[in-house]
């Protein structure tokens, strides 16, 4: 019998939701990316009591426990971690990596969308941190409905030649993790989204996202993921300092277009934002995206691939 295992989940990014109306019975559908970097790195053991360097994680522990009839203690050690709320997806590579690690341990067999239900992640609104835990790649699942977690509809094998260069500046983040503690407050008196732009939406996901795609036609593709999401920025705009979070992720957006991105994105509230680069010129962005964000106070950026696999568990 293990007593340890060692669980690596990728983050995400997103490009928004498609549907906030919800009058087809289907509410959000969410579009978005895995990323190899930054990952969330989980070692749990069987151990003589509770314990895992993070007071969430405590949390889930003893849910899943709960759920899965499990009388073991575990210990866990965060190895690796992703960013918390700045869009990186962070809540749900813990909850889910917690629950795969006991479930794996208790020689249990529930399904990860078990795991993502009893912790109500991917049933409430977005379902791309659970497939992207599962799945990997370029992501478009198909909604929350009832209590499922949002199915996967779409599933892109993102090109190796293809890089992701994300920059999170550190000056607005004060102003997110505000944001981020009335999340729930936010959601749920969010005006109805009028029918016809969701159809606007969706059109521009079955039309120019997924076939451009499929086409091999990144150029086109690129367009389509800024085109739905600055245009969906429209709708959080009484949230936000405009369009985007903030003046900062909006100028860094701009220079990710200005160098030639297929794409420039924000995720989620932000205000981390990223831009889809071929391999040769992604270092050179990255460089430039570097001095400007520097200039707007600081912070991080990176390049990665994009996870094309998923959460993986290692015994």
């Amino acid at each position: 019998m293990k007593n340890e295992v060692l669980i690596s989940a990728p983050s995400h990014v997103h490009v928004g939701n498609i549907d906030l109306n919800g009058n087809l019975g289907r509410k959000y559908g969410t579009l978005g990316f895995s990323l190899e970097s930054p990952r969330l790195v989980l070692r749990l053991k069987i151990s003589e009591k509770d314990s895992i360097n993070d007071k969430d994680g405590l949390n889930y522990i003893s849910l899943f426990k709960q759920y899965l009839d499990c009388n073991k203690y575990f210990e866990a050690e965060i190895l690796e971690d992703i960013p918390i709320h700045v869009g990186l997806g962070r809540t749900t590579a813990l909850a889910l990596s917690i629950g795969f690690g006991i479930n794996y341990l208790c020689n249990k067999k529930a399904s990860i969308d078990e795991l993502a239900k009893v912790s109500n992640r991917g049933n409430q609104n977005s379902g791309l941190g659970v497939n992207s835990f599962k799945h990997g790649g370029f992501i478009i699942d198909g909604g929350v409905k009832g209590n499922n977690v949002a199915p996967l509809i779409f599933k892109g094998i993102v090109p190796d030649n293809l890089r992701i260069v994300v920059s999170l500046p550190e000056k607005p983040i004060k102003n997110i993790l505000e944001i981020k503690k009335r999340e729930d407050e936010i959601l749920s008196n969010l005006p109805i989204m009028e029918e016809s732009f969701s159809s606007y939406l969706s059109r521009i996901v079955l039309m120019k996202i997924m076939p451009s795609f499929i086409e091999n036609d990144f150029k086109s593709f690129g367009e389509g993921l800024t085109e739905f999401n600055s245009s969906l920025g429209k709708y959080w705009k009484k949230y936000q300092d405009s369009i985007y979070c903030c003046k900062e992720t909006e100028e860094i957006i701009k220079r990710f277009l200005d160098l030639g991105a297929y794409c420039a994105c924000q995720s989620s509230w932000g205000p981390t934002s990223y831009g889809i680069f071929e391999y040769n010129d992604s270092i050179k962005a990255a460089e430039e995206i570097k001095k400007l964000i520097n200039d707007l106070g600081g912070g991080k950026v990176w390049i990665t691939k994009v996870d094309n696999i998923g959460a993986f568990l290692k015994a």
